[in-house]
Order: structure tokens, then sequence, then C-alpha cells
């Protein structure tokens, strides 16, 4: 066509109609608002009443156009944080910039976002939210955690939008994975972001419980930067990635992950193995020497026994990190595990810290690469991961899956549905006992119904299927729909005694 001759009138008409759809776009583009998403934008956001776009070093930006963006390699959102840790104030001051796409079939009217960190009063303090041309964002809400952020019209299915996020967040002087206690900084949760949108069902979202998470995460793009001016001689950080950053500062990249965790402290001492092409890297404080040691073995040595049953691990980098809260804590790549295990070991794998770093890295396959709604069904989680530490303990200490199960799982005298949630219970241990044990012995209840060949075959399957949907979501219907392609047993029986009829 564009080889054929065009009259005058037809080219007139043409070009003003093109002048018109570059109108149209001009004004899509003032909000961010693009038909094909485009790379991390450059951050930054002022206080000021103009809402100027601004680099992290003040440096005054010109307004986006539809020339400044190209096309990435994903749709995923993409986040780019610029962070400045101030220890003497026990503060963190962020730049955060957005994009995202929607990858749903709905028209969205509105983004929502968790901030984590809005939990307890005062200690979360957003400056500014602004579209790319420095456009105050209108009509936000914060209530708890959960921010909202009107899109203007609205957000069609396929099309991107750009926004920047600048804040402040007190530290609370506590311990815990988002906190600034008197031996670590931890920073898991220290960003808002987007929850993932199902269509026509809408955005996962979920209040905290009483026990266990509530988060629900999509895979996501990060660039995160790091600066800490007045670090104290001798601070180590811990991160999801490792640091690519040739000035000796803190600069991450990490593709395709639910989440990106630091950590830093003056008490570490590190310790590096490797898991086939996997750097496993342990933190832990001194006098834990030789628990790290054990920790970081058994995490390499679960790396590689879960790389052949299930798919391999795409992450680049693992992190094990002691903690100074109680218990342990996935994130992806990166898990926090308490003290009173690496304390308590004695020299023997038949112990806690062993079969919890099994534990814990077992959630880099059913959190991180198999995500799920951790509130209204965790054993999608929880259950394969405990069962996992089994697995890791027939493969490496055959003589010890007796001791497993007597003392993991048996000695608690289980009972509850596998399928509960987690504002079915107020305290941890009927908790656990019903999602995680209860759980453990139904996969191995299924295992023994279905045999060894097609139980492995499925989680293999289960895992792959997953692992490569758009958002990496999974749920109950799912897994035994899927179930359902490596066997023809009968489960009625088995599902009525473990799971919510």
């Amino acid at each position: 066509m564009l080889s054929c001759p065009v009259k005058d009138s037809r080219r007139i008409l043409l070009l003003t109609l093109i002048g018109l759809i570059f109108s149209l776009i001009g004004v899509a583009c003032s909000l961010g608002l693009t038909a094909a998403p485009s790379v991390a934008p450059t951050m930054g956001a002022s206080a000021t009443a103009t809402m100027q776009r601004l680099t992290p070093d003040g440096t005054p930006l010109p307004a986006l156009t539809p020339t400044e963006t190209a096309v990435p390699a994903s749709t995923r959102t993409q986040y780019k944080l610029s962070a400045e840790l101030d220890y003497v104030a026990r503060q963190l001051i962020v730049n955060e910039s957005i994009r995202y796409t929607n990858r749903s079939t709905d028209s969205l009217d509105a983004l929502e976002l968790m901030v984590e960190g809005n939990q307890n009063p005062d200690e979360f303090q957003l400056t500014t939210a602004t579209w790319p041309d420095g456009t105050s964002i209108q009509g936000i809400t914060l209530v708890g955690e959960k921010l909202t952020l009107p899109v203007p019209g609205a957000l069609n299915p396929g099309q991107s939008l750009e926004l920047a996020l600048a804040y402040r967040f007190d530290l609370p002087a506590t311990k815990g994975v988002l906190s600034f206690g008197s031996r670590q900084v931890n920073l898991a949760g220290w960003y808002p972001y987007i929850v993932p949108y199902l269509s026509r069902q809408g955005w996962l979202i979920n209040a905290p419980g009483a026990v266990g998470e509530y988060q629900v995460y999509e895979p996501a793009d990060f660039d995160v930067s790091l600066t800490i001016p007045d670090a104290p001689t001798g601070l180590i950080v811990a991160a999801s990635a490792s640091n690519d950053s040739a000035s000796g500062g803190y600069h991450y990249l990490q593709n395709n992950a639910r989440n990106f965790t630091l950590s830093a402290s003056t008490d570490y001492t590190q310790y590096n193995a490797l898991a086939g092409d996997t750097l496993v890297t342990a933190y832990v404080f001194s006098g834990d020497e030789v628990a790290g040691q054990a920790s970081l073995d058994a995490t390499a040595q679960a790396l590689t026994i879960y790389g052949n049953l299930f798919g391999p691990y795409t992450r680049k980098t693992l992190t094990v990190v002691e903690a100074d809260f109680l218990d342990g804590m996935e994130e992806d790549g990166l898990y926090f595990l308490g003290s009173e295990y690496f304390s308590a070991y004695t020299g023997d794998p038949a112990s806690y810290l062993v079969a919890l770093s099994a534990h814990e890295t077992a959630h880099q396959w059913w959190f991180a690469m198999v995500g799920n709604d951790q509130a209204h069904a965790p054993w999608l989680d929880e259950a394969l991961s405990t069962y996992s530490e089994c697995l890791f303990y027939e493969q490496e200490y055959p003589d010890l899956v007796d001791w497993w199960w007597q003392t993991r799982v048996q000695a608690y005298s289980p009972q509850g549905k596998v399928d509960s949630t987690i504002y079915d219970f107020n305290t941890f241990r009927p908790y656990v006992n019903a999602v995680y044990l209860r759980g453990a012995i139904f996969l191995e209840e299924l295992r023994q119904t279905i045999g060894d060949e097609a139980f492995f075959d499925f989680l293999r399957g289960y895992f792959n299927t997953i692992q490569k949907s758009d958002l990496a979501l999974t749920d109950a219907n799912q897994f035994w729909d899927i179930l359902s392609q490596y066997t023809t047993a009968d489960l009625s029986g088995l599902r009525s005694r473990y799971f919510t009829p």
C-alpha cells in the first residue's frame, strides 16, 4: 500500500489523522501510559510544590517523552530503588520508580500496593508520588499496609505506566525481618510493591494474621542501589543477589524474583560454597562459625538435591543470614534462620539447624519460583517445604530419616486440616501442626499411594508448569489438576482425611 500513489486530498487526510494519533499518544505518555512496556524509568521525585523530576543526586531531569522509552525483554513489573541508610537516625530514605504492565484481561482504574512498613504508626512517610512528567498522583489513599494509586482513565490490557515514589522509613528498634536491632539491620518488605492482579478476581492483597505469612508477590525485575554514608567500621551487607558495584558501593540486579532483601551487621563472618554454578554465602554471628559452616553445607547439599528432584534453581546466588529473631523466614534468593538453632548445634546433622536449613532452601522452589497465596493456601508452600526436609535426609543422611519423622513430626502429634488458612489460628504451634506437619504426612501418604515414579514425576511437572506460567502463582485446584495427569489412583479418601470437604 505504501508503494502506491496517493492523491493530495488523501495525503492531507492521512497527515491529519497521524497528527491526531500523536496528540493522543502524548496525552497518554504524560501519565506514563504506553501501549508497549519500556525499561525501568529514571528514578526520583522532589518534595517541592512543582514535583520536578530529579536524579538521586538532585540533578533536574526533563519530562519523559515517548522517544525516551524502549521495549524491554519482558513485561514483568520493574523496580528501580535508590536507598540511603542513615545509621545514626536509623532511617531509610528511598527513591523508587516502578514500571507496571497490565497483563490481565481487565481494565484497571487503580493500582494496589503493599506497604509492609506502614503496619506501625509514624514509621513510614510517603513524601511524593508522581507521574513521569513530574505531576503529582491525585487521590492516593494509604490505609494500613494498602496503598491505592488511582489511574486517570484506565490502564487497559497490555498497556504500561510508570510512576515514582519518594519516602522515608524510620526503622523500628526491634528484632525482625524489617528492623534496626542492636546486632543487625534487616530490610525485608522495605519498599512498596504492586501485588498480583488476577483477571476477574482482583488484587491479591491480604491482611496480616496472628500466625504465618500473608504477603503475595508477583515475579519482578529489580535494580537496587544502596548507600550508607555513616557506615560503622566493619559493616558487611548481605543481599538477595551479588553486589555488582566496582566502586565500593552497593548495587544489585535481580530479575524474575518475588522480592529483594538486605541485611547488614558489623558482627558477620562470611562463608562461601558452590552448589553447581550457584554461589552460596552464609553470614553468621561471631561465635557461631562451626554452626555457620554446617548451615552453609546443608544449604549447598539441599540445592543440589532439590535441583535434581524438582527442577533447576534459577538464581545465581543464595544467601543465608543468621538472624537475631526466633525461627526462620524465607525470602527470594535469601533466607533468615534464628540464632537459637546455631547456638544449639552440636555437630550432629540430626539437628534443627540442618533440618531447617534444608527447609528454608526448599522455599526457593515452593515460595520463590512457585508462588501462592500464603494467607489462604499456605500448605502449597509450607507442606512441600517441610516434606522436602524428609527428601533431603533420604538423599544425604538416610540413617536419619526415622529420626526426622519422630523428632520433627510425630513428637507433636499433629492435628488439623492441611488446607487451613492463617486466619484459622491464634497461636503458632496448632498452625504448624496442621499445615506443615500434617501436610508432610499427607505428601508421604500420597507418595505411598501412587508410587515413587509417579510422585516425583508429579513434583517435577507441577514445579515446571507453575514456574513457567505468567505470574508463577499456584492454587489448590492447579495442584490437584496437575496431579491427575500423573495418576489414576482414587485419592478421594486421602483428600477427605487431610482436607476440608
